[in-house]
């Protein structure tokens, strides 16, 4: 199912398929990095975007990286924040402007309003000064209902950066001498919406620029909100197959499930880590090992923990997980927390979805 099976960078390496969490500012909220590699996780997700101010790229760069800033010895990716800075124009015309060199936005702090200007070269040596394992090059986003106009930008400026963030990152690793062991990976991103003509058009000029990677990109969903899995099977067949292809931003469990079925092997996506602080926990509904991903069978659910039939309830938030917080916890603890609005909450929350996941991802890998 996986052509790719595992991937090696800077001389550690990873099983795959594997799931990202997003720690978008350096951190997944109230959870320490010894909190996070206990519950099965093997790496995280950071944000350009994000770091570029807070703490700054200097920072980062002048203490050794973000994974000794974090002291996580995992994995780390580091997004281009091209979804993120494309998002801030697209709501509100004065926060910035996008052009063919790069994305001009502006972005907001506490301590004031900062103005940056990002380009394919600067989005790269941020991410060198972040100090992340795996790259991922600044893409021109293709919004929902793009129309031909929007598409053809969309192509032309993702393989054009895509060019550029290959050159920078190139120019990078001889200036610092880095040897194949010590290099870090670049991924790129296939853009071209649900068009298939134009997903080919951008595929075609990322393949003449060997990438070590590549990643799903775009708007993917149907008009009901679900993965177009169709389209994603047309992009993995668009890709490299003797590549890790990367389903950005997917997904919730059975999103990931399905990708993995067509051959995607990283996945990265917010909910989890969400959902744990909005409440809502993930439960298998069997072992994970016991699981057929390829039936219709439901095999997980959620536990909505602040309602009222848990006051009493004292069974583990899953009989089939054994994160930290099922091992010493109850249901109706961890909703007493919430109720008293007590932080613990959110931490034994996390720890559990992220439990959930890596338990996923690890019966995926013994998938045939």
């Amino acid at each position: 199912m996986f052509p790719v099976k595992s991937l090696t960078v800077r001389g550690h390496t990873l099983e795959l398929p594997d799931f990202f969490p997003d720690a978008t500012k350096g951190v997944i909220r109230a959870c320490s990095a010894d909190d996070i590699t206990t519950a099965g996780i093997n790496g995280i997700i950071v944000n350009t975007y994000h770091l570029l101010t807070q703490p700054g790229p200097t920072v980062l760069e002048q203490f050794g990286g973000i994974k000794r800033y974090m002291n996580f010895p995992g994995t780390v990716i580091s997004d281009s924040g091209g979804w993120q800075m494309f998002s801030l124009i697209h709501r509100s015309d004065g926060m910035g402007t996008i052009s063919k060199d790069g994305v001009t936005f502006k972005k907001e702090t506490k301590n004031g309003t900062f103005k940056h200007k990002i380009t394919p070269e600067k989005c790269i040596q941020t991410q060198f000064a972040i100090g992340a394992d795996i790259m991922i090059c600044l893409d021109y986003f293709t919004p929902e209902n793009p129309s031909p106009t929007d598409l053809d930008i969309s192509v032309k400026r993702t393989v054009e950066w895509a060019q550029r963030c290959k050159e920078e990152f190139d120019l990078l690793c001889r200036q610092k001498k880095l040897s194949a062991d010590e290099k870090p990976l670049l991924f790129c991103v296939l853009q071209g919406g649900r068009d298939k003509a134009s997903v080919e058009k951008c595929a075609s000029g990322l393949r003449k620029l060997n990438f070590d990677g590549w990643g799903l990109g775009g708007w993917l969903f149907d008009e009901n909100m679900d993965l177009d899995l169709d389209i994603c099977r047309f992009y993995h067949e668009c890709m490299e197959p003797d590549k890790p292809l990367y389903a950005l931003g997917i997904g919730n469990p059975k999103a990931i499930a399905d990708c993995a079925n067509i051959g995607f092997a990283i996945f990265d996506c917010v909910l989890p880590t969400r959902d744990a602080r909005h409440k809502r926990l993930y439960v298998f509904t069997k072992p994970a090992d016991q699981i057929d991903f390829a039936s219709p069978e439901k095999w997980y659910d959620y536990i909505y923990i602040q309602r009222e039939k848990y006051i009493r309830d004292f069974s583990p938030i899953s009989e089939f997980c054994d994160c930290y917080t099922c091992t010493n916890y109850t249901r109706a603890y961890v909703r007493h927390l919430f109720e008293i609005e007590d932080t613990l909450a959110y931490r034994l929350a996390t720890i559990h979805n992220l439990r959930m996941y890596s338990m996923l991802m690890a019966a995926l890998r013994k998938r045939p």
